[in-house]
This record gives structure tokens, sequence and C-alpha cells, in this order.
């Protein structure tokens, strides 16, 4: 391939729009401190009930959760990496045509 007809990767610039997108959406995921701390010893509910919901549902959730949003980004970012950063005019019309991409 010569340098000079490279172009920029398309599928690449996608994965990385994709990655800022979901960056932003992990940003805006709320922490689930306040109600583990509040229901069970806390302000907003305290009960042997309530400390086995706070164990049995809010703290699965809270560990769960946010461990598979960082692993989704893990994925984005590795199917980025994969992606050289330039290919060739034809390469890049093949992956747009075959991904749907501009």
């Amino acid at each position: 391939m010569v340098e000079d007809a490279s172009v920029a990767n398309p599928l690449r610039a996608e994965l990385e729009d994709l990655l800022r997108q979901a960056r932003r959406a992990r940003g805006s995921v709320p922490s689930m401190r306040g109600p583990l701390e509040a229901v069970g010893d806390g302000q907003a509910w305290r009960s042997p009930a309530a400390r086995r919901f706070r164990d049995n549902h809010l703290q699965p959730v809270s560990s769960t959760l946010y461990s598979q949003l960082d692993r989704a980004l893990e994925d984005i970012e590795a199917a980025r990496d994969a992606q050289p950063s330039m290919v060739s005019p034809e390469r890049a019309d093949a992956l747009r045509a075959r991904y749907g991409l501009r």
C-alpha cells in the first residue's frame, strides 16, 4: 500500500465515536453509594428487611453494573485498537459499504 494513497479508516473513526459516547454514558450512571448507605442501617430505611433488601438487591447491582460497563468500554477500545488508523481508499469504501458508515 502506498502511504500517500491511504485514507482514514472509517470503521476506526466510528469506533472512536462510539467509545466517546460510551464513556460519556458511563460517566452519567449515578453512584449506588447513596442508596447503599441509606438503606439497611442508614437514614432512609432501617430494619432487618432493609438490610436484606440492600444485601440481596442493591449490593449485587452495584458490584456488577459498573464492572460490566467498564468491560464494555474495554471491548470497544480493543475493537478500535485492532483497526489500523489508515487504509487504502478501496478498503475504506468496502468498510463503509459493509457497515453502513458515512
